[in-house]
């Protein structure tokens, strides 16, 4: 019984090896339909022996025993591209191997470290986890190989001279003289760079700190101290619809308003602020697609119902005794919210403040329509540009009217990701050191 138990775990180790390389590549049809093919024979051999020998055979054994089978001769009868089925697209047979061959093996493992422990009720629990952890394992992968792709490919081209310079695309005539006789020459500047973009991410997370920090503190106080049952279950109902709202109806609605500011008022301040500016080297001046100002308010609009629920939690998490002492000593209501409650907050302010910014570092759903290539300047009343937007930009340039944007910059786009990707990092170390601090200084902990 053990014997067959291990080559069954041996059998569907390998299948589930073969699953998971599938889904990464097109391995050959025989190669998984000769595994699935062995599974199914191990496993209901595994079966009969359980049934037979000891009376502990399980319904799941057969059934995928069968399946495997069955899988097998599905997986050979399919070609090797799959459309039509309303499908825009092709799909690979890979695919199905992949899932035929991990539907069967993780049931095999699970069924034969059973028998392979003896069949015990402690040997019942350890089978479960292949079940429990495969989903984990395949999202770790998943991760791995995302940012191992995004090492390998923006290590190489990562230096300082391409990060401290800007993205250049400019074109104007100048005057010059020729034989005696004054002349427009074209002027046209193309230089790759990213200082602009990366300076752009940060200024995005700045803005929006600064906008989403006190209205977002501000809503977490009222609705945990002054709005009552009713109205405080009204905003915060109102703050998650509003942390729900799609960034595709925030990005159509900023669009719409730039498009309205643009035509109802040229050349005014108000078009300046919502389009952003900037001036060409001639001194001619540019109206933008939108402004830092105008795009970080509608990333904040995101930010804020983070930083309300964090804040409410921060408040309730603090033992009501201790408010209320500081009221029995003769404090008022207001003193002790400053200065008892809102630092004992502060670590889940600090947590909900650096998602909202990692957010906005990240935000292009909100920006790609409205953001631009940033030479023109990085100032809250320039035009919108991020280190996630060149990402879009070097896949997407042409299409978005910036084909210079990715003939210069297309080899940089891993680049661009792994800076973005080090930011997120250095946000998430700062938070979790600056809440240890700060716990242990408010809470003693």
């Amino acid at each position: 019984m053990k014997t067959i138990s291990i080559v069954t775990l041996t059998v569907s180790a390998f299948a589930f090896m073969l699953g998971c390389f599938s889904l990464t590549s097109n391995p050959p049809v025989n190669y998984p339909v000769f595994m699935l093919v062995i599974l199914g024979i191990v496993l209901g051999v595994l079966y009969f022996k359980a049934r037979f020998s000891n009376n502990q055979a399980k319904w799941g054994l057969i059934v995928s025993a069968i399946l495997g089978i069955a899988f097998a001769i599905l997986l050979k009868s399919l070609p090797e591209y799959i459309q039509g089925l309303n499908i825009h697209g092709v799909i690979q047979r890979s695919l199905f191997s992949a899932l035929f061959l991990l539907i069967i093996s993780i049931p095999g493992l699970s069924y034969s470290i059973f028998y392979v422990l003896g069949a015990t009720p402690w040997a019942n629990d350890l089978s479960r986890y292949p079940v429990i952890l495969f989903p984990i394992i395949l999202i770790i992968a998943a991760y791995l190989v995302i940012i191992i792709r995004i090492i390998v490919g923006g290590v190489p081209l990562l230096n300082w001279s391409i990060i401290s310079i800007p993205f250049k695309n400019e074109s104007w005539y100048s005057e010059v003289w020729q034989n005696g006789w004054p002349v427009w020459a074209q002027n046209i500047v193309e230089q790759a760079g990213m200082r602009n973009y990366i300076l752009g991410t940060l200024l995005l997370m700045g803005l929006t700190a600064v906008i989403s920090l006190p209205i977002g503190v501000a809503v977490g106080i009222f609705v945990h101290e002054y709005a009552g049952k009713i109205f405080g279950g009204i905003i915060r109902f109102s703050t998650t619809a509003l942390r729900a709202i799609s960034g595709i109806i925030l990005l159509i609605t900023a669009l719409n308003l730039t498009r309205i500011v643009g035509s109802d008022f040229p050349g005014t301040i108000i078009n300046r602020i919502v389009d952003g500016f900037g001036y060409y080297p001639n001194g001619t001046l540019a109206i933008g697609r939108s402004s830092f100002l105008f795009a970080s308010f509608f990333i904040s609009l995101l930010v804020i119902p983070l930083i309300a629920q964090a804040t409410e939690q921060g408040f309730k998490s603090m033992p009501r005794d201790i408010f209320e002492g500081s009221l029995a000593v003769g404090a008022s209501r207001e003193y002790s919210l400053t200065h008892i409650s809102l630092p004992w907050s502060i670590p889940n302010i600090f947590t909900g403040l650096v998602l909202g910014c990692a957010e906005a570092a990240g935000s292009l759903t909100i920006i790609f329509l409205i953001a631009g290539t940033g030479q023109l300047g990085v100032n809250p009343l320039s035009e919108t540009t991020s280190l996630s937007y060149l990402i879009f930009e070097c896949r997407y340039g042409k299409e978005m009217g910036e084909g210079v944007v990715q003939t210069l910059m297309g080899s940089y786009q891993y680049a661009a990701a792994l800076l973005l990707l080090l930011i997120t990092i250095c946000l998430t170390v700062l938070a979790m050191t600056m809440k240890k601090r700060i716990s242990k200084r408010y809470k003693g902990t």
